[in-house]
């Protein structure tokens, strides 16, 4: 998991330079919240037309047509290829044609402002074709890593951040000074779009050297491709969950004071900072070796590398759960509030930030559990715990938006994705005997996360007067020192499969 939480680090740290700079460029006022609105329809698409089908369904069905022979595997690749381009093109014309009406599944609440409606459409079919891009990326990323190959393909993503930073610093420097500032966030748009096209061009060469080739061909003519087709549409509802839930978070944000979207955009982004370098990534590194495990019918060794990914993620989401709520504030300040971002755009970002980080160990619990039941042949029980979850997402983000604003959006996700987490146990108890209580070290862990957040807030208080950046770089290191320290001394081994052995 190490070359994959290396390459994650690198592009996450990329998109907070990109979110940053645009905060400062934009403010968190009616063109950020246009423009992420776009986004976020945009990466609900790409979540479910390709990544969230792609990394639970053909991971699995190639690993079962590799151990027949590469003809196979490269017959079942070019059927998949098929389908993600033919069905991401389709799309993607779709949403530039109907773009107001695909624009209200986010900002229906901008209908009373007809301009900033307009332009969050616009945007959005200007981002359509990113669309297309990075849908075929996520195949060769899967192919890829069901190769066994991490480093690479976590590491193209970073492409979109690179091209909009370059043009944000472009502006920053004087460049384009004919364009207003309507005209600037569209030229982002416009190069956030095409970073797609320079994505899938890295990945291209390794592709080709693990035997691959692009050719079209009839996805239905083979028998082997007919169950991927069938389950990749609850496999793309269920692992688009934490898109589809901020896309729910998105819309009633339209309803609130300009920078609510803003805000919501940004929480989610630090949240998504250790779910992607380590939830996810013990989720994307853990599927072929469980896919491969259930196939060869070896139920012993699924269940090792079960125990192995839940408590990879345990061990991170706890403590960055208890951290980020206690740091919310001061982090937010110091990586947003520049150039136009505000004072206040740091208060209500905070807010969400805190509510939101509340629900981080379901969030990592929650991908590695969807992983290992399709792996496990199962789809029918993660479609059912999403939907469920989702609804139940919509209906409290109505109880808490009116007293609390954004911030009470995001506590709605948290305790929407706590209740999924526990639909999810019974589940995997059900089907492969994993059981928390029996399987994870839950006591000492919490132990040292209680130590480490007591930590943060001590240096939190202690340095308030020295500013937030001092306070984020002292506290944020120091919290991970205790935390790491404690591990060691309570003598929680499975601290190894995170550390790589190396503490």
């Amino acid at each position: 998991m190490a070359g994959m939480t290396a390459a994650n680090l690198v592009t996450k740290a990329l998109g907070y330079a990109r979110d940053a700079l645009l905060v400062a460029v934009f403010g968190a006022g009616a063109l950020a919240d246009a423009y992420y609105a776009a986004l976020r329809l945009v990466n609900v698409f790409r979540r479910t037309a390709g990544e969230g089908a792609l990394n639970a369904v053909f991971i699995p069905r190639l690993e079962a047509e590799k151990l027949k022979g590469p003809s196979e595997a490269q017959a079942f690749f070019s059927a998949a290829w098929t389908v993600i381009f033919a069905l991401s093109a389709l799309l993607a014309a779709a949403g530039i044609l109907f773009r107001e009406q695909f624009a209200l599944l986010t900002a229906w609440g901008f209908r009373s402002d007809p301009e900033k409606f307009a332009l969050t459409a616009l945007l959005a079919a200007v981002l359509m074709p990113h669309l297309l891009f990075v849908n075929v990326s996520a195949l060769f990323t899967a192919a890829l890593n069901s190769a066994r190959r991490f480093f690479l393909p976590g590491l193209a993503p970073a492409a979109f951040s690179l091209s909009v930073v370059a043009l944000l610093l472009a502006f920053q420097a004087g460049l384009l000074p004919a364009l207003d500032a309507r005209g600037r966030i569209i030229a982002v748009a416009a190069v956030a779009s095409a970073s797609g096209l320079l994505q899938a061009a890295l990945l291209l060469p390794s592709l080709f050297r693990e035997g691959y080739r692009l050719k079209f061909s009839n996805p239905f003519l083979g028998l082997s491709a007919a169950p991927a087709l069938l389950a990749a549409a609850p496999a793309a509802v269920t692992l688009a969950q934490d898109q589809v839930s901020l896309l729910i978070n998105t819309f009633y944000a339209s309803f609130l004071p300009a920078g609510a979207i803003t805000a919501i955009y940004n929480s989610a982004r630090l949240v998504q900072f250790p779910v992607s370098l380590f939830a996810a990534a013990a989720a994307a590194v853990s599927l072929p070796e469980l896919s491969g495990r259930s196939a060869a019918g070896d139920k012993a060794g699924f269940r090792h590398h079960l125990k192995d990914a839940m408590a990879a993620s345990w061990l991170i989401m706890l403590p960055a759960a208890a951290g980020i709520m206690v740091t919310a504030l001061p982090v937010c300040r110091a990586l947003f509030e520049h150039g136009r971002f505000t004072p206040e755009a740091s208060v209500i970002t905070a807010q969400s930030l805190f509510w939101l980080a509340l629900g981080l160990p379901a969030y990592g619990f929650n991908k590695v559990a969807a992983s290992a039941l399709y792996a496990l042949g199962r789809p029918k029980g993660p479609l059912a715990i999403v939907s469920a979850q989702l609804a139940l997402n919509a209906l409290l983000c109505l109880v808490f938006m009116g007293n609390m604003g954004a911030g009470g959006l995001m506590l709605a996700t948290s305790l929407s994705s706590w209740a999924a987490a526990l639909a999810f146990l019974y589940e995997l108890r059900r089907r492969s005997g994993f059981s928390p209580l029996s399987d994870l070290p839950l006591l000492r862990p919490a132990l040292a996360a209680a130590a480490s957040a007591l930590a943060a807030f001590l240096l939190r208080e202690s340095l308030a007067s020295r500013g937030p950046l001092a306070v984020t770089a002292a506290a944020v290191p120091a919290a991970v020192a205790v935390y790491f320290l404690l591990l060691r001394l309570l003598r929680v081994e499975e601290r190894r499969l995170v550390t790589g052995g190396r503490f």
